[in-house]
This record gives structure tokens, sequence and C-alpha cells, in this order.
């Protein structure tokens, strides 16, 4: 069995039949496939006569009977571990052997006698001695033999050892005459072993190092030819290393930035070369940062400045590049310009005069027209609008007939500055002579910004003009033309512009048309409901109605939303989905959602005097809700009103919650903490995540209309329906499901585990003295 198995441990009793255990310990001994076996005998014998003979036998252990599981446990383990240990440690010695006798380098032994007692050279390549040759030689003999260290070599070896035997470590190179005649340089290591403080020997580590210094020599030179050029070119040159600092700059350089060589090595780059936009305010990254970051070429930007150490602004450029080492490793950057101040401003005056009015310094028709193709472009990609206004000063014949041409152009500039200031910085003015000006809008996105700037124009006229102290009332017609709603292209949309400003002309003049009746109209009855919202905040002439919301399971009325109407000069209500939108887009939405987070609560308030207590929802326009001092807001109200903030919860729609996660977060849990229930309306129509439910604290889900509607004819909405529905169960969050209508859709509800609805198959939204109607009916 142990020529089968190879075992590393055997437990062997002494006592067996035939052939005892000393006389299996001694077969297994003497055969050499198995020597290596240890042998723990195993007797009941207790005597040390039987113990002292396992051992002289061979074994490395003895166990008495009776067994303990637990110690021959032990034992096995703590010579197997041995015998691992001794395996390893064979192994290693044999590597170590053979890394050393085919290392590239000579490695030897000399004792304290300076004796050889090792080395690796089993080929006599470096002294000419081969290995077995050398045992016991003296280094001196060996050093001597065969020429291969001259004089000087062999003085510098001597008084190195010197210094090895007093302990001391030492390192060096020199040359040796090879056998082929040509020098080889090597590098020396000395390296002594004490043995309790005193000299015992040293190892000698030689190491042909001949390719490094030639390679060396050759990047000496390669780099005293590459300094030589980089000062004599006509571009400055800076050098970094990988952190950015200046670790080299040609004498252009220095000439540029009015840093002298040895004041800029060492350091950054940013502070021998401060780069800014061409305004000089805004700082710009130097190219050598990206350049080593993303270990690129990098051009400069064209408005880049250069401030010099006298506090000079250069106008500069070219390019980064990274240095790479051998192995493609990032080790540096160089930023290669030149100054081209002059050269940019004629390039710029030429190209402005080229572009630009010679009388009023407008944008002349060569570079409106490249504009608007840029904005016509833009337009496309991002489903936006261009308007083109086409401005005409009325009768301004007549006032160049009266006080001559002279006086007429001061005039034209004035004006020309006037529609400047008072125009978007992404717009375009233009004049396209004699008293015809041309403003160009990118950026549109809807049609009242163009009429809003027309109306200004207008304004800007009502106030009058002074030229040598001679005043002049002027007006103008404007005529507007709209790309892509009724013009495709820059020719059509200035043919429109133009007949839409006659037609302002043929109506009376000091006033403003569109080409196309129908976006007038929407254009202005748009503007009208503007200023009519703007009247109806400052008047406060808006309306609360309340919708309320049951609990199906007991018939209770649980609570009621909150709903703003608004009813025109003629008595007919506006539709919310008409005014909210518009109130958001003109910046009225935050007066409106405080008057009606105002009133819910002084009518939860009358209710609860009233006995009739109900919790009170109040939508909260995502603009209201961002505002800074929303939460103040809130807290003021309440402390105001001493309201009991259970009456209160705020309906906000997922949009809120994609906005600005950290800060809505903590207004949310604020406003928990002080009471107040937060649902989230129209559940699963907009930026609906998961993510969300659990991040924020939500109390209550709102089951949208849409879903609602379809959920008995459309397996998708009903889908969605179960989904909000056990969702919400899982989070114990309440649900509420608007727009229940039928009692087939209140019966699948309440099927499905939804019991609290809104709809108008319980009431249609009511004023204030109705709901109280309402309420005491339901108590």
């Amino acid at each position: 069995m142990a020529h089968q198995v190879k075992p590393d441990l055997i437990l062997l009793d002494i006592q067996m039949p035939g052939m005892n255990g000393y006389e299996v310990c001694d077969a297994i001994m003497k055969d050499s496939g198995l020597k290596d076996a240890a042998i723990i005998f195993v007797t009941a014998h207790g005597d040390t006569e039987h113990e002292l003979k396992a051992l002289q036998y061979g074994g490395v252990d003895f166990l008495q009977k009776p067994l303990n599981p637990l110690i021959i446990e032990a034992r096995a383990k703590t010579h197997l571990e041995l015998k691992n240990r001794q395996h390893q440690l064979n192994l290693t010695r044999g590597t170590l052997d053979n890394i050393i006798h085919h290392l590239p380098v000579f490695v030897a032994y000399w004792d304290d006698e300076l004796n050889n007692v090792f080395s690796n050279d089993i080929k006599g390549n470096w002294f000419g001695i081969a290995a077995k040759a050398m045992l016991g030689q003296q280094l001196k003999d060996v050093i001597n033999q065969n020429n291969i260290l001259d004089t000087t070599a062999i003085s510098v070896l001597s008084t190195a050892i010197d210094q090895v035997m007093l302990g001391k470590t030492m390192g060096f190179d020199l040359t040796f005459n090879a056998s082929s005649s040509e020098v080889v340089f090597v590098s020396v290591s000395l390296v002594p072993t004490l043995l309790e403080g005193k000299f015992n020997g040293f190892v000698m580590l030689l190491n042909d190092i001949t390719p490094m210094k030639v390679l060396q020599n050759d990047l000496h030179q390669d780099k005293e030819l590459l300094k030589v050029t980089l000062n004599s070119i006509g571009d400055a040159v800076i050098t970094t290393d990988v952190n950015g600092i200046v670790n080299f700059m040609n004498p252009i350089a220095s000439s540029l930035t009015g840093w002298r060589v040895e004041d800029a090595v060492d350091k950054p780059i940013e502070q021998i070369m401060p780069l800014t936009d061409s305004s000089g305010h805004f700082p710009m990254v130097n190219p050598i940062y990206i350049a080593i970051k993303e270990c690129r070429i990098v051009g400069m930007a064209f408005n880049t400045l250069l401030h010099t150490r006298q506090q000079k602004k250069l106008e500069v450029e070219d390019s980064a590049a990274p240095i790479l080492d051998q192995y493609g490793q990032t080790q540096g950057a160089i930023i290669v310009f030149h100054d081209v101040s002059e050269t940019r401003a004629m390039a710029l005056k030429m190209s402005h005069l080229a572009n630009h009015d010679s009388l009023t310094n407008l944008p002349n028709r060569m570079l409106l027209q490249d504009r608007a193709e840029r904005a016509i472009n833009t337009a496309d990609r991002n489903n936006e609008k261009v308007a083109m206004l086409m401005i005409d000063i009325d009768n301004f014949k007549s006032v160049n007939d009266s006080v001559g041409h002279k006086a007429g152009d001061i005039l034209l500039k004035k004006v020309a500055n006037r529609l400047l200031d008072n125009s978007r910085t992404v717009d375009t003015v233009s004049r396209q002579g004699g008293d015809e000006f041309i403003i160009l809008q990118p950026e549109i996105t809807k049609l009242d910004q163009v009429a809003s700037c027309a109306q200004r124009i207008l304004a800007l006229f009502t106030e009058p003009f002074y030229v040598n102290e001679k005043r002049f009332d002027l007006s103008c017609s404007i005529g507007l033309a709209v790309y892509p709603d009724d013009s495709m292209s820059i020719d059509m949309l200035h043919k429109h512009s133009d007949l839409a400003m006659y037609r302002a002309k043929e109506l009376g003049r000091g006033r403003w048309h569109f080409y196309a009746d129908e976006i007038g109209s929407s254009v202005l009855a748009r503007h009208k409901l503007e200023q009519y919202l703007r009247h109806a905040v400052q008047e406060q002439l808006f309306e609360v109605y309340y919708q309320a919301k049951t609990d199906i399971r007991n018939n209770k009325l649980v609570g009621m939303e909150a709903l703003l109407r608004l009813k025109s000069a003629d008595g007919l209500f506006i539709s919310p989905a008409e005014f909210i939108p518009l109130a958001e887009e003109c910046g009225q939405i935050v007066p409106i959602g405080n008057f009606v987070m105002r009133k819910a609560c002084e009518d939860a308030i009358s209710w609860q005097q009233m006995g009739l207590k109900r919790r009170v929802s109040i939508n909260i326009s995502p603009i209201q809700f961002a505002q800074d001092d929303f939460y103040d807001t809130v807290y003021k109200l309440v402390e105001e009103l001493s309201i009991d903030t259970g009456l209160i919860e705020f309906e906000i729609t997922e949009g809120v919650l994609a906005r600005d996660i950290e800060r809505t977060r903590d207004v949310l849990e604020a406003l928990q903490k002080l009471g107040i229930k937060i649902s989230i309306d129209d559940f699963g129509t907009g930026y609906s995540s998961l993510l969300y439910l659990k991040r924020f604290p939500i109390d209550i889900l709102k089951i949208d209309k849409s879903f609602i509607d379809d959920m008995l004819n459309d397996e998708s909405d009903e889908a969605i329906v179960d989904t909000i529905i056990s969702l919400a169960n899982s989070l114990k969050m309440q649900l509420v499901a608007e727009g229940v209508e039928t009692i087939e859709q209140v019966n699948a509800l309440s099927a499905k585990g939804c019991f609290v609805m809104q709809g108008y198959y319980y009431c249609k939204p009511m004023p204030y003295q109705q709901m109280c109607d309402y309420l005491q009916q339901n108590a």
C-alpha cells in the first residue's frame, strides 16, 4: 500500500502478525521511494525501551494506546505541516540555485580571508575562470589574471574592498577589458556579511551596464542637439513634469512671459504662464494640464490672453502635447506658442469692416445672413423658432430734409444704441441701410416672446431723441415673420417680415404686425391673458374650489383638494390648463400659489371650528417649491394662523422630485416634521421612479385620472393601477384614486384594494360655502 500511495505520514502499530512494526519501518526507510515518509508508532507498550527503539528505527513520534483522536489529529497535523515546510524549503533552495546560476550578472562570495567560496560564473565569462576553478582562489589572483582590469580599475577595486572589510557596503562603476578588445562598463556592488559584528566575508555583484552607458551618451548628445534647436526657433517653448511644474523654457518663452529661466524652473506652469479669456477676467486652464490628463495634443483656445510678469497682455496661440516615455506613460508635457496680437488685431479689424455698418457699427446684411443661417440650423436641431423683426422709422425722410443728413446720421446712431441696449445677447441687431433696422431673434420657444420684443421696441420710441438739444419724437412700424411657422427659408423670412412691416404702416404706423394673421391673433390673445393674470393677482380675483375625497368603506368624507378657479371679465371660467402654465411662464405662479395656500388653510380652520375637521390637500407648483424661501413661507403661515398642521396636505408632482434631490429631500423632511402630509399627484405620468419612493418621505400616492378612465377597457392601464395599488400597500402608503366617475370604477378599485376616491361620481368641485353645506350633510 505504501508503494501505491506514496504517503507523507504513516501511523504504524508495533505488534502485527507476520511482520512487526519495526520490520515494516526498516523496510520503508531502506526504500528510496518511501524513505521521506514520516512514521508515528502506535503501541500499548508504554515503557521507554519501546519508545526509544521506535525512534532508533526512524520513527518521528510515539503514541500510546488507548488512542485519543484529538491527540492523533494534532500530532498528524504537526508532522504533515513539517513535511510540507521541508518540501517548500527544498523547492525554494532549488529555485534559488537555478536563479542564481542563470542571472545575467556575476555573483560571488569571498570569505574573511578573501578566498572564493562561491561563484555563479559556470563558464568563466567574466574573469576567464570557471566557477569550479575559482573556488578557493584569492581575490587578488582572480582580478590580476587575463588583464581583465587595468591598474586604475584594480586600484579602485582594492580601495573599495578595504572599506568593505570595515563593514561598509560599496557601489561604483568600473571598465573591464573584454576579450573582443571593447571596453565594457560594469556596475560593481560589494555587500559585507558580519558575524557578531565582525567581518565574515562579502558578496560581489557585477552587472554589465554597457548598453545603458551607450544610451546615456546618445541621450546626452540628443539632449544637447534638442536644446540648441529649441533655443534657436522663433516660437516659445516650455516643458513641464507630469504635475505641471516647469523644467525648461527657451529664450523666446522667457521673453514673452517676462520670466528668467532660473526663476521659472520648479514653478507651476500657471504661475509662469497665466492665461485668461479675451476679456481678461476669466482664468483658463493651461493646455498643459489637459494634454497630461487626456494624453493628447491640445490646441489653445482662440481667445487666449497671456498675462506677462510685467502685467502686459499678449494674445497667443498654438498647442500643448504630452511627453511620453518608452512605455507610453506620460512623463510631462510641452507647450509651444507665439504672440499673435498684431496679426489677430489686423484680421479682426478687416473682418469687422467687412461685416458691419460703417455708420452705426451694427452687423450689416452679410453678417446678418450668416447668423440667420446658423440660427435656422440650430432651430431645426432643437425644435425652436427664429423670428425676424423688420423695423422702419416712420417719416424719417422728413427728418433728413428738415435738419440735414448729418443730424439724421446722429439720430440713426441713437436709435441703434437704444435697440442694442434693449435686446438679448443672442439677438442680432442689424442696419440694412437708410432708416431700416432688422432684429434677428434665435432660440424662440414661444411666439409671445416675439410680440413682447415688438411691444418693447414700440415703447422705446415713445421716449424722445435729442440731437444738439433739438427734440425728435419718432415712431416705427415693425413687421414680424417666424421660421418655420410662416417662412421656410432666410429669403422668405426677410420678405415676409418686410411685407408685415408695410402692413403695419398701412394700418396706421407706430404698430407691429405678424405676417400670418392667425399667429398674430393667437399671440395677442395670449398677451391679453397674461395681462389679465397680472391684474387678477393684484385684485385677488382668484377663487378656491374644493372637491371631496371619500372613503367608500364607511362612505365618509375624509378630505378635500383645493382647486384654483379664475373667471374672465365676462364671468366665464378660464380653464386652469390654460392659465396655470401661463402663470408659471410669466412668473405669477408663486403669488398665486401662496394665495391658494393661505385661503385653503383659513377655510380648513373655519371647518374645524364648525366641528367639521377635514384635511385639505393643496397643489404645489414645481416653481413654487423651488423657491429658496418656500419652507420659510409655509412655516410663517402656520405660525401666523396657528393651524393644526394635520389639516394640511401638499400635493407635488414627480417632476419636483427629479430636481435637486438633496434639497428636495431636506424640504420634504422638514415639512413632515412640521406635521404636513406629502402626496404624489398624478403618480405614474411623470418621472416615475421607485427610487423616489425610497429616497423621499412620501405619505400618499394619487392614481392619475388617465389610468382610471381606461382601466376597465385597457389591460395596460389596469395593470398600471394594480401595480400602483400593490406598491402603495407594500410601502404602507395611503392611496387616492382621482377622476372616479362611475360605479363600475368604484367597484373595480375597491376590489383591488383602493378605498379613498375623488371624482365627479361623488361630487364636483364647489366653492367654500357650498362645501360647508356638503360637509354638514355628510357629517
